[in-house]
Parts: C-alpha cells; sequence; structure tokens
C-alpha cells in the first residue's frame, strides 16, 4: 500500500506549497488507507513529506520525506526517509546519496536501536518521490525504464508507460516490488496533465478479492 499512497500524491511546478490528501478502498472492505502529502519547494531546494495510515486491520503509520536539491528545474534527491510504524514497532530507515562516488548509504533502525548500515547493490538519481515529481521534464517516450529507491529490490527498476495522453494522462508504472502479496506491484494512475495532480489510482486484483482505489480528495495549492 505505501508505494500506492506515495505515488498518488504528487504535483509539479516552478515556486510553491501544497498540500493534498488521498483515501484508499479496497473491495468490500470499503475505506481502509487514508493519506496526506506535503510538498515545498523553491528556485534551488525541495522538501516532500507524506504520511498515510490505516483505517482498518493492525495500527500501520507511514512517512516518506525526500529533501534535495533542484538543479536545471530536476529534483536531485540528496536524502530519502521512511519511518514505518507498525503495532508497538518503530522502523526508522534513511537512505542517503553520494553522488561523487555513485552509491546509496542505507541505515535502520528499530525502536531507537541501531540494526545496519549498508551499501545498496544499485546507484540510483531519484527516489519513488522525486522520480513522479520529474516525470514532465524527463519522460522522454511513451515507454521509460527508470532507476529509483522503491523499485525492484536489487536494480531499483521501475518501468513507466503513457497508456494516454490529453487533459488528463494516464500511466502505467511497474515497481517490480509487491505492494501486496499476491499483486505485481503494477500501478495505474490518472494524472490532471495542466498541473500534474494525480487525480486517481488502482493496483487490480489484490488478494484476488478486488481492486484497490485510491483517489484525491483535496487539494490545496500556494501560490
Amino acid at each position: 500500500m505505501k508505494k500506492f499512497i506515495i505515488l498518488i500524491i504528487a504535483v509539479l511546478s516552478y515556486s510553491f506549497s501544497m498540500q493534498a490528501e488521498y483515501v484508499a478502498k479496497y473491495g468490500w472492505f470499503g475505506t481502509i488507507a487514508k493519506a496526506t502529502g506535503y510538498f515545498e519547494k523553491n528556485e534551488t531546494d525541495y522538501f516532500i513529506k507524506t504520511y498515510s495510515k490505516t483505517t482498518k486491520f493492525i495500527n500501520f503509520q507511514n512517512y516518506h520525506i525526500s529533501k534535495g536539491r533542484i538543479i536545471n528545474g530536476i529534483l536531485v534527491p540528496l536524502t530519502y526517509q521512511n519511518i514505518i510504524i507498525r503495532g508497538n514497532d518503530k522502523y526508522i530507515i534513511t537512505y542517503n546519496f553520494d553522488y561523487l562516488h555513485k552509491k546509496i548509504y542505507k541505515t535502520k533502525y528499530k525502536n531507537r536501536k541501531f540494526v545496519y548500515k549498508k551499501v545498496l547493490d544499485y546507484f540510483a538519481d531519484n527516489d519513488i518521490l522525486s522520480l513522479y515529481f520529474n516525470l514532465p521534464l524527463i519522460m522522454k517516450s511513451n515507454h521509460q525504464t527508470f532507476k529509483a529507491i522503491g523499485g525492484e529490490k536489487h536494480t531499483g527498476r521501475i518501468d513507466v508507460d503513457i497508456l494516454q495522453k490529453g487533459k488528463i494522462t494516464k500511466i502505467k508504472a511497474n515497481l517490480y516490488n509487491k505492494i501486496f502479496a499476491g499483486d505485481k506491484g503494477v500501478l495505474y494512475l490518472d494524472i490532471n496533465t495542466s498541473n500534474w495532480v494525480t487525480l486517481k489510482g488502482m493496483i487490480k486484483n489484490v488478494l484476488k478479492i478486488g481492486d484497490l482505489k485510491g483517489k484525491l480528495v483535496y487539494f490545496k495549492q500556494v501560490p
């Protein structure tokens, strides 16, 4: 669920702040999750923070934070952090980008105790948040393969296909990373082309019960 919630919170402009709220519904369970996102940027820096929580089942909360620079209009992440609260446990996972040596360092803590620090098997110029925000500038064809934290575990691979262009841009994103047990990690998104705000998204046939669907319920942009 977490990658689905992240991908449906997005917008791209020049200098502004924004807040968006989404709900996700799953089959006959109804609304199972809610999410909010905040994005702020200026000429040189950006900050993105998303928060999602389940409304049913076990207590699950998820924060994603991406911070970095803006170079020639492109978001360039310096740190990417994932904070997970599952039941009584809290996990903090931080990724630091080393562009000079082409390495990404991953550090993990559980309940404030150090677990490990390691170098990822691959290097990528994006995390899953910055990649989505960058798509209008870096997507040069109807099918492209990218690398980003949040994609395939060992390579970071994410495939993006543009299915429709117009007032609404429809895309398919294959993360090669299952979001729920039983699904294939493939997302379908409907995006408002004029401001790159995702209006709704879907993961098909999750656990063979039904489709997981998310939609925008609130959006505010300043200025």
